[in-house]
């Protein structure tokens, strides 16, 4: 499951331009998937909560995702409603039923074709039912894209998509430099290694500056030197200066000391947030493994804390794939299926930064 909870302020006032906004609340756009975001507040002045997304399940699968979503992260995150999107299949006359608020099974307006995984959303709205939870809508459309149909399961409404590229978030995400790829898949490209060339060069100029760097290794001088390599990447990003190679490969072995690491984790909550996740990204792109996990956990916790779990997701499997036991890595991944939310993960980073900083100053490191 991917999540997101993007920090925008914009008005969405029907299921199209809602349909529109899904890319953008992902930050790809969907295939085959299940699409559910949580409601918060009372009808006129409600806001979007946390927005997820999930394969479509095979048929024996459904009833059981439904139970597992609504009873995990939906009902953790407190809504008072909750949206459903599919995304994927053709409509067809085949049987399948929509199922209005009321929950009881009728067949669309008109004898119309209805769309597919019709059975789906009677499972979620059965299981939301008995959790005391509202299905405020749930849409359907084979894609998302400029004029493809859209279909309410809910009211029986249909019509066209808008662009989703004119949407009103996609505008405001623009300005904030935020990206929504085409498919996940080019998500994920934008987080794999750089060239085999690059890795590979990496990784022998590594292994001789962490030779260098061992026998000097918990030393005050050697980990405070550690710490202002990094922050310095960081305000040298900030300003727009070119870094060497020379200092990427410093930055990389100075996050190996865990508490240096955990210590920079606190710069996604910081002015210089952008900077860093910036640097993280470049670290990711170019550094060999296993020493990539490192700079790859610091950047998909900077992007969960800002509200793009699309991101933090292809960051971690990143994490996952090259070290499956990184502490940092299995924490944001229960957050990542839990349905914790940012600001709650604020808190524990705020925690572990403190905890990494007591460290440094009673070990005088």
């Amino acid at each position: 499951m991917s999540s997101s909870a993007k920090q925008q302020t914009v008005h969405l006032s029907d299921p199209a331009e809602f349909v529109a906004a899904v890319p953008h609340l992902l930050g790809f756009y969907p295939e085959e998937s299940l699409i559910v975001t949580t409601l918060h507040g009372a009808p006129g002045a409600t806001r979007l909560g946390f927005t997820a997304r999930v394969d479509l399940p095979a048929e024996g699968r459904r009833a059981e995702l439904a139970t597992e979503l609504v009873r995990g992260p939906i009902t953790r995150d407190e809504p008072t409603g909750v949206l459903l999107a599919v995304v994927g299949g053709l409509l067809s006359g085949g049987g399948e039923r929509a199922v209005p608020p009321s929950g009881e099974p009728v067949s669309a307006d008109g004898g119309a074709p209805a769309p597919p995984h019709s059975e789906l959303i009677g499972f979620f709205h059965d299981a939301l039912y008995e959790a005391d939870l509202s299905l405020a809508q749930a849409l359907w459309t084979p894609e998302i894209s400029k004029g493809s149909p859209w279909y309410c399961y809910t009211d029986g409404r249909s019509g066209r998509t808008p662009d989703p590229k004119a949407s009103p978030l996609a505008a405001a995400l623009a300005l904030s430099g935020t990206v929504t790829f085409p498919s996940r898949a080019e998500l994920a490209e934008s987080v794999a290694p750089e060239s085999a060339e690059t890795q590979a060069r990496w990784s022998a100029r590594l292994n001789l500056l962490q030779d260098d760097a061992e026998p000097h290794r918990g030393a005050a001088d050697m980990c405070s030197a550690d710490v202002e390599t990094v922050f310095a990447a960081i305000r040298r990003t900030a300003r727009e200066e070119a870094l060497t190679e020379e200092d990427l490969l410093r930055v990389l072995v100075a996050l190996s000391d865990y508490r240096v690491r955990d210590l920079a984790m606190g710069s996604a909550l910081s002015t210089e947030a952008r900077a860093a996740e910036q640097l993280w990204l470049t670290l990711v792109r170019k550094a060999p493994e296993p020493e990539v996990a490192d700079a790859a956990v610091l950047l998909a916790f900077s992007a969960y804390l800002r509200g793009d779990g699309a991101l933090a997701g292809v960051a971690l499997e990143r994490v996952e794939r090259t070290r499956p036991a990184h502490r940092l890595g299995e924490l944001l991944r229960r957050a990542l299926d839990t349905g914790i939310g940012p600001s709650a993960l604020s808190v524990i980073v705020r925690d572990t930064v403190a905890d990494a900083q007591a460290m440094i100053e009673q070990e005088e490191c």
